[in-house]
């Protein structure tokens, strides 16, 4: 068995607003994050927000939009992947200096129209868009890219997930990698329920999220890895980032600057004026409970390297029966990334690596495409 790793990156600004200028919340991040995967000889694929630079450029505020495309041109020059990241809403958001006038109505691709018809024509549109917009801007760089895997915003595959899986086949897209295993979620802007999705390391998904395709036909599932922790192994991990948290709070008294900024704010958040700032000490003290407490993870990346190494030896660990290759993805949102994150991401790579050994492949989405086109 061959266990395939595909780290990627959703290439997004934050949806709500931003603090800071474009460059500094995505472009400069993203940048560290690429020199890192050139430093470890191992690619990443950058899932791009394709209608958050088009919407910027409808604004003709082409900075952004000019700055992210180079970006992207970059990383496919480097040997990374870009593929498609879906945020519709974007088509329906006002930009107004760092901050973004949104109607949440538009978030999810399921809910574009009541019309089960209209619907696929408005979820195939964006789909196409998104495609053709990425092939003409990266076949610039390398004539044999393609665009052929997705991942839906906010990982929102739901409602109206038959529609949605039926626009993506006749979209021409190979793989989804929307579904995290486990994770559950409902709010004013998204509602999510992966506690129904098979059981599987992967499959092919033809119709709804319960049911894999008997005939292997449809649009191949790269989920994103996820687990429960026992209560056991909360309590070590606990132990673990005590120690952690006591040392940050010894070199926060030594540092001359201990404040960490935030660079923009989450889509429920309707003005800046609603988000508190957070010192250092709240930040690690909150992530220390958070991480403690909540029994379900998922691999986007955090500043804790073992939590990750953790999670991702228990989901594999479910699959040790199995002969066949493995596909998984590992997350991360450059946005949200401090050097404690390239740090940690640099600890679990070199970690994982040592463990599985040669067992343990990384490669891109439209590498795993060409894997599975040649299984078929």
């Amino acid at each position: 068995m061959t266990i395939y790793l595909l780290y990627s990156a959703d290439y997004e600004l934050f949806l709500g607003g931003n603090y800071y200028d474009e460059n500094e919340v995505l472009i400069h991040p993203t940048d560290e994050l690429l020199d890192l995967f050139d430093k470890l000889h191992i690619p990443l694929t950058l899932f791009a927000d394709v209608f958050s630079i088009l919407r910027y450029r409808d604004h003709k505020l082409s900075g952004f939009s000019e700055n992210a495309e180079n970006q992207l041109k970059d990383a496919v020059r480097r040997g990374h992947d870009v593929q498609s990241h879906v945020h519709p809403h974007w088509n329906f958001t006002q930009i107004e200096g760092r901050t973004y006038k949104v109607n949440p109505d538009y978030f999810l691709l399921g809910k574009l129209d009541s019309d089960p018809e209209q619907l696929y024509i408005k979820i195939q549109n964006l789909l196409m868009t998104s495609k053709t917009y990425l092939n003409n801007l990266l076949c610039q760089v390398n004539k044999a890219y393609a665009c052929i895997a997705f991942r839906s915003g906010g990982y929102g595959l739901q409602p109206n997930t038959s529609v949605i899986i039926k626009a993506l086949q006749d979209s021409g897209f190979i793989i989804d990698s929307s579904i995290v295993p486990g994770f559950t979620v409902k709010n004013t802007i998204n509602e999510i329920d992966f506690s129904i999705v098979p059981k599987m390391a992967n499959y092919y998904l033809d119709s709804d999220l319960g049911t894999p395709s008997k005939n292997n036909s449809g649009i191949f599932e790269i989920p994103i890895a996820s687990c429960r922790f026992s209560k056991e192994e909360n309590f070590s991990l606990q132990v673990s980032l005590l120690l952690k948290f006591l040392r940050m709070k010894i070199m926060n008294r030594r540092a001359t600057n201990t404040h960490v900024k935030d660079k923009g704010y989450s889509i429920q958040k309707n003005s800046p004026q609603n988000i508190t700032r957070k010192t250092n000490h709240s930040k690690y003290y909150n992530f220390f409970v958070d991480t403690v407490y909540d029994d379900f993870y998922y691999l986007d990346c955090s500043t804790d390297d073992e939590r990750m190494l953790l999670c991702t030896k228990k989901y594999l660990k479910q699959f040790d029966s199995l002969n066949k290759n493995i596909f998984f993805s590992f997350n991360m949102h450059p946005k949200g990334m401090t050097k404690k994150h390239f740090i940690a991401l640099e600890k679990y790579h070199n970690s994982l690596t040592k463990y599985y050994k040669d067992n343990i492949k990384v490669i891109t989405f439209q590498q795993a495409a060409e894997l599975i086109q040649k299984r078929e």
